[in-house]
């Protein structure tokens, strides 16, 4: 992408248009003077892992079986480039895939840096060693560790195919890579974000303790969607008092020992007593959470190590919640030399019309706050009850050039890049109808049951928001 500008004009342009779209922002403005400052790029819905609440590794695997494309065209990636990185001043690489499998990633890297675009990664952290951090670090915004476990058993057993100790020493080399910057340089951020169940959610607190050993800004927490019936169970929601108890202990570590920790508005529907009468319990760890990396924390060299992920059977979910067969041929998958187990997902994007496809696609998105750099953190509310952080400031962008103001659940296509620019898009009908309706107090549906409303405490809860489709049959 040939870029014609200078550095200095590119960033006076950028401050321009941030100061703009702030100012709309602020003023509740129905047209926007000014471009998004934040872009998810959907260039990959590919991964290398088969996470247990995760909707994806079963279609995704069928799909490859099939010859389905899992990765953004570069043709359409050099349409939408263009009209992205002059404007933004960040981008996200992916919703549902994993941002460090994106086949043409130099090529996005290049652009990023022409055009002084930082890129936030939502990454499961496995491949990220030191030759990646080299590669990605100096455009990163942003590492953001998909993080669910704070021991390794419970770790594995829901994260298939990641291992606890290879990824809590790459996020240790990470934070080593950029405690070395110089004095002067942006010093991208490392936050986690923990996916809330019963399995792990005792161990909240023990999260917070890794993250203040390896220098983590921030924890961010968000309450599991049950995709099927077989993980149901999971769901903090059908274990309200344990659930809440955790969140209070893991904030009283938190602010003991220093953590900034960012967890969902508790869950209502359970008293005061049941809260103070329920006991979380803290694994038994005598060396600490991180015994692996002891002599790497004390300031000795990175260990080799060898991954162990806990095979599929292992996991804590009922077997078969979404574990793939990776051909017609009934050979079964493989996951990091694992072979998985042969039974399919409840509601596969594949065996649906386009509308029920769309509503699978839309649950997948973490309600979790995303980091914001220079982004404005609350745009417009009205009646201090809706606020929504991407209708001002961000849009989403699938693989197929549909256009979205978000990748929340229920989510409208507001347009297609294929068929209008994304400028026209982002002031199109679409948008200025769902910003009115924010502004009026009367939000469209997707907007009213916003999950990541009712997580900040703004609205409440509504738990079929948190079980989608569960009664689907195969």
């Amino acid at each position: 992408m040939s870029v014609p500008y200078t550095s200095e004009q590119i960033l006076t342009y950028k401050a321009d248009n941030e100061r703009r779209v702030r100012e709309a922002a602020r003023r509740g403005d129905v047209f926007v003077d000014g471009m998004p400052l934040k872009v998810t790029m959907e260039l990959t819905a590919d991964c290398n892992l088969f996470c247990r609440m995760c909707e994806f590794p079963a279609p995704r695997e069928e799909g490859r079986s099939k010859g389905y494309e899992l990765d953004m065209r570069t043709e359409l990636y050099d349409v939408l480039a263009p009209q992205v990185l002059p404007h933004a001043l960040m981008v996200n690489l992916t919703v549902v895939g994993e941002p460090l499998m994106v086949p043409y990633l130099d090529r996005v890297l290049d652009g990023a840096k022409d055009w002084n675009t930082r890129i936030e990664y939502i990454t499961n952290g496995m491949m990220l060693d030191q030759a990646m951090i080299e590669r990605v670090g100096p455009q990163c915004a942003a590492m953001i560790i998909s993080f669910d476990g704070g021991t390794r058993r419970t770790f594995n057993r829901i994260r298939i195919g990641a291992d606890f100790d290879i990824i809590t020493r790459n996020m240790l080399l990470f934070q080593r890579w950029r405690e070395a910057l110089p004095a002067d340089a942006f010093r991208p951020a490392l936050h986690l974000n923990v996916t809330l169940m019963r399995e792990n959610v005792e161990e909240l607190a023990t999260i917070v303790r890794v993250a203040k050993l390896l220098g983590v800004d921030r924890v961010n927490a968000a309450w599991m969607i049950a995709f099927n019936a077989k993980i149901a169970n999971s769901s903090c929601f059908r274990h309200k008092a344990i659930a809440n108890a955790s969140l209070r202990h893991a904030h009283r570590v938190a602010t003991e020992i220093g953590v900034d920790l960012v967890t969902p508005a508790e869950i209502p529907g359970v008293s005061e007593a049941e809260i103070a009468s329920t006991s979380v319990h803290d694994p038994d760890l005598p060396d600490g959470p991180l015994p692996h990396l002891k002599l790497m924390l004390a300031g000795g060299a990175a260990p080799d190590l060898v991954a162990a992920p806990a095979p599929a059977e292992e996991s804590f979910h009922e077997v078969g919640a979404n574990i793939p067969v990776a051909a017609d041929s009934g050979v079964l998958a493989e996951i990091n030399g694992q072979t998985l187990q042969n039974e399919r997902a409840y509601g596969s994007p594949l065996q649906q019309d386009a509308s029920e496809r769309r509503l699978q696609a839309q649950v997948a998105c973490s309600p979790a706050p995303a980091l914001g750099v220079g982004v404005p953190a609350e745009p417009p509310a009205s009646g201090g009850r809706y606020t929504c952080k991407f209708l001002w400031n961000e849009l989403f962008v699938s693989l197929t050039g549909d256009v979205a103001p978000c990748c929340i659940q229920g989510r409208p296509v507001v347009g297609n890049i294929h068929k209008e620019s994304l400028s026209l898009i982002w002031n199109g009908p679409l948008m200025k109808e769902m910003r009115v309706g924010l502004l009026e107090g009367n939000p469209i549906p997707c907007c009213k049951d916003c999950n990541y409303n009712t997580q900040l405490g703004q609205g409440t809860y509504r738990e079929d928001t948190f079980f989608i489709q569960l009664d689907r049959k195969l």
